[in-house]
């Protein structure tokens, strides 16, 4: 599997030294593609930085944008390309019910290419770890999900998108704006439920600060609560925070047999979604073509 991997954040670059490190046997990193006029010509594990895509590839790990609409052109030119692409966008996790993305995922199928969406949260913690969890439970009532991140031991990017050292002002504008917050915890909802075979009702989501002794922000606080359509209540819970005490992730399922399920210290976001992106370029061989979930990967 050739392999280009298009951005160069904090994950893009792990993703692409992993690669090239041997990761995965058969998952061969041959180029590396950046926008940014500042990175041209740099190069990581020997191989240089370019603007565009000029190496024949056969799939690329796409690290950009958390936003389908910000991705949405480079994912149509890999399928025009005959590329698959495994990408860190939140929300092509759980691809939006809109006519571009549809036709997305038949032109997709038709060119006989995998797209898809992965990562830690979603992709992981509060989806796939919970529909993993859930195939030796007889019968389900609930589902509650708990996820608390020191974000000090994150990447600069993620303390920024969680609003910290911002006053509580300027925390309600960014939210309002869309520029802070986890955008995923809808789409791990709607994965879960796609797992268990069903669909959402009465979504309800709040997001607030965490705030430190001097007022100023020190993260995010996000509660989803929903119900499946036949009235079983679904609870997502996540709070990441600078200094955040007891990071861990927690799954209780009410049922038969009850489970509570704990990842004490949590799982390390950043290293982990370069393995889940990592896992998903290794995958691609024997997945299903078309616009997929990894509740349709693993």
């Amino acid at each position: 599997m050739r392999v280009a991997v298009m951005g160069m954040g904090p994950i893009g670059r792990e993703v692409a030294r992993a690669i090239a490190q041997g990761a995965r046997p058969g998952v061969e990193l041959v180029a590396i593609v950046d926008l940014a006029p500042a990175l041209l010509g740099q190069r990581i594990e020997g191989l240089p930085i370019e603007r565009t895509l000029t190496r024949a590839v056969d799939a690329i790990a796409l690290c950009t944008s958390s936003r389908f609409d910000a991705v949405v052109e480079d994912l149509e030119r890999a399928v025009a390309a005959g590329q698959h692409v495994v990408s860190t966008c939140e929300e092509l996790a759980l691809p939006p019910d809109l006519p571009r993305a549809q036709a997305l995922g038949r032109a997709a199928q038709s060119a006989g290419v995998t797209l898809i969406g992965t990562g830690v949260n979603p992709g992981f913690v509060m989806d796939r770890l919970v529909l993993e969890l859930a195939a030796v439970c007889v019968r389900i009532e609930g589902i509650r999900v708990e996820r608390v991140v020191d974000a000090a031991a994150r990447r600069e990017p993620l303390r920024h998108k969680v609003g910290y050292g911002l006053t509580i002002d300027e925390f309600r504008a960014g939210v309002a704006a869309g520029r802070l917050g986890h955008v995923g915890l809808s789409t791990s909802a709607g994965l879960i439920a796609r797992g268990l075979r069903s669909s959402l009702a009465g979504v309800i989501e709040t997001i607030d600060p965490v705030l430190g002794k001097n007022g100023k922000v020190l993260g995010v606080h996000q509660l989803l609560s929903a119900k499946l359509t036949d009235g079983r209540p679904i609870e997502l819970e996540l709070q990441m925070s600078v200094g955040a005490p007891d990071p861990h992730d927690r799954v209780t399922f009410a049922g038969d047999p009850p489970l509570d399920v704990t990842i004490a210290g949590g799982t390390h976001g950043d290293r982990a979604t370069v393995g889940a992106v990592i896992d998903g370029l290794a995958r691609l061989h024997r997945a299903a073509r078309g616009l997929i979930t990894v509740a349709e990967l693993y």
